[in-house]
């Protein structure tokens, strides 16, 4: 297990955007404005994000840093149809090892995974917007 593998953050800087439920999978699943700032906030600290989209509980954020490709996933927690104050983003990757098949083995990608929530730490923190980011080794909610 990758210790610290999950961020919580609580601010009211990500209000639930126009049309954003109609987007969404499972209702309530904010996030898309979190996945924008990070789009825009992200690439200062090395990291490009690909792409992202919503997904079954959240949404997802595909992002590089040097070649190595992280999905990461974002949770809001709140009452449907208000506003989130809190949220969790989750790297997909939370084991030591991550097969791959074009090598044929496992490669130890601890510190590309802790390399990327660490600088997603350090970029969510620098907003005095945001008024609470930790770091967990399971899902704080």
């Amino acid at each position: 297990m990758i210790p610290g593998t999950y961020i919580k953050l609580e601010t009211d800087k990500f209000p639930v955007l126009p049309e954003e439920d109609t987007e969404v999978v499972n209702e309530g699943m904010y996030g898309k404005a979190l996945c924008l700032y990070l789009q825009n906030e992200l690439p200062s600290f090395g990291i490009d994000v690909e792409f992202f989209c919503a997904e079954d509980w959240g949404w997802w954020l595909s992002v590089v840093e040097n070649d190595f490709k992280l999905g990461l996933t974002v949770y809001s927690h709140n009452i449907v149809g208000a506003s989130p104050k809190a949220y969790v983003i989750a790297s997909s990757i939370d084991s030591n090892e991550k097969w791959y098949w074009r090598r044929f083995r496992s490669i130890d990608v601890t510190d590309n995974v802790t390399s990327i929530m660490e600088k997603i730490e350090n970029a969510l923190g620098f907003d005095p917007e945001i008024w609470s980011v930790e770091r967990h080794d399971s899902f704080p909610f």
